[in-house]
């Protein structure tokens, strides 16, 4: 996961959950960039707990310790990963062109409700939540997702 993405997870209230739902693994200049040289932001202390809890982990490899995206790309690389979660839109064409399936925040939601960890209106909710820091378009979609859903 990069720093974004763990970031808007954090505002949305959405980290906990998609923490204690899925293994997230950050490299450690993710780590380093949200926590170490962050100090004073609010995010801060509920990404430092949740890395002292172990629901966040950092991957200590060599690969580690690139710089952003490089880091996550090359982590990504040495396996038994199901995807990489971003919304950083040159970061996703480039996981596009080689093919590597990523989850952006908001997709998050869906997959939780799929999995029946969020009801419709928890859901709808956490995605306003989310809203001031996705795009239009990704907030539409999961809106209709969401909406569809509601009907079946």
């Amino acid at each position: 996961m990069d720093a974004d993405c763990l970031i808007k997870l954090t505002k949305a209230k959405l980290k906990e959950l998609v923490c204690k739902n899925f293994t997230v693994i950050i490299p450690q200049t993710v780590k380093e960039e949200v926590v170490d040289n962050a100090q004073g932001h609010p995010d801060t202390e509920a990404i430092k707990e949740n890395l002292d809890n172990a629901l966040i982990m950092i991957n200590k490899s060599s690969e580690s310790l690139k710089k952003g995206e490089d880091a996550i790309f090359a982590i990504y690389k040495l396996g038994k990963f199901d995807a990489i979660c971003s919304d950083d839109k040159r970061f996703i064409k480039r996981l596009r062109l080689f093919d590597i399936p990523y989850v952006t925040p908001a997709i998050f939601i869906a997959i939780l409700l799929r999995n029946g960890k969020l009801t419709v209106d928890e859901a709808c909710k956490k995605l306003d939540l989310l809203a001031p820091f996705v795009s239009d378009d990704e907030y539409s979609a999961i809106k209709l997702i969401l909406e569809n859903w509601r009907v079946q």
